[in-house]
């Protein structure tokens, strides 16, 4: 990690996988962004969405992994398949929210602080919370493999690994959601954020971005998704297919 608060960039490095993320701050970004004006503010919707959506999910697939486990006859071959999918799809989606929080948010955030010190260390947290996300959604990846060709031998296991996910999820969207969003709401222009959230739809590298809309819109209240897509809730019959399509899959996945 190079910083350099007074000088034209700040650096901060990573790992994902195995890559090195690199972060980067051009202080000539906030002659861009121009002076923060308190009545064009952030608008948080689409991050707050996602953050619950992310947590509701890992909780639902924690309990259900439970339940799975200490289940006296294992779940059949097409539901065991249907939850592996769900699982691989759900980290996908993790991975990519992650990935635009990385590489185009935070740049974002850090060069609307004027000290960055306290900022740049909070920030170094969350990209050491991914990586160790990223470790623990592989492993849960490979258990998740095992238990759609062996269900009653491997629940246990991928139980016991999401349930890992969901405590460091939910402590680590905490920490983002009491320390970030304050800055973003504070210090970052509500066009450079919305500038900043079109950047992570455009590069949006999910496995299945049709998935990952209907998983998003599914956990949305009505004024949440005329927010975030204004013509498609004027026009909701465009959108009943996919929801539909992920409501079938949704009543597969978690039947009681």
């Amino acid at each position: 990690m190079a910083q350099r608060t007074g000088g034209v960039h700040r650096t901060l490095t990573g790992r994902r996988g195995g890559a090195r993320t690199v972060v980067r701050m051009d202080s000539e970004h906030d002659a861009r962004a121009g002076r923060y004006d308190p009545a064009a503010a952030a608008d948080l919707t689409g991050i707050r969405l996602a953050h619950r959506a992310i947590l509701a999910d890992i909780e639902r697939l924690a309990r259900l992994l439970a339940v799975l486990a200490a289940a006296a006859e294992p779940a059949g071959p097409a539901r065991a398949e249907a939850v592996a999918r769900y699982v691989h799809r759900y980290h996908s989606v993790v991975r990519g929210h992650h990935r635009g929080e990385d590489e185009i948010l935070w740049p974002v955030v850090l060069d609307a602080v004027p000290d960055a010190a306290d900022a740049v260390a909070g920030i170094v947290r969350f990209l050491h919370d991914h990586e160790a996300l990223d470790a623990l959604q592989a492993a849960c990846d490979a258990a998740a493999d095992r238990f759609a060709a062996e269900p009653g031998r491997h629940a246990r296991r991928l139980a016991g690994l999401l349930a890992d996910q969901r405590d460091l999820l939910a402590e680590h969207i905490e920490a983002e959601e009491r320390h970030v969003f304050p800055v973003i709401a504070a210090r970052v222009p509500g066009a450079a954020y919305a500038a900043a959230e079109a950047r992570i739809r455009s590069a949006d590298r999910s496995a299945d971005p049709v998935w990952a809309r209907a998983w998003l819109l599914s956990h949305a209240t009505e004024d949440e998704a005329r927010r975030l897509l204004p013509g498609a809730v004027a026009n909701p019959a465009a959108l009943e297919p996919l929801l539909q399509e992920y409501a079938a899959e949704v009543a597969l996945v978690f039947a009681a």
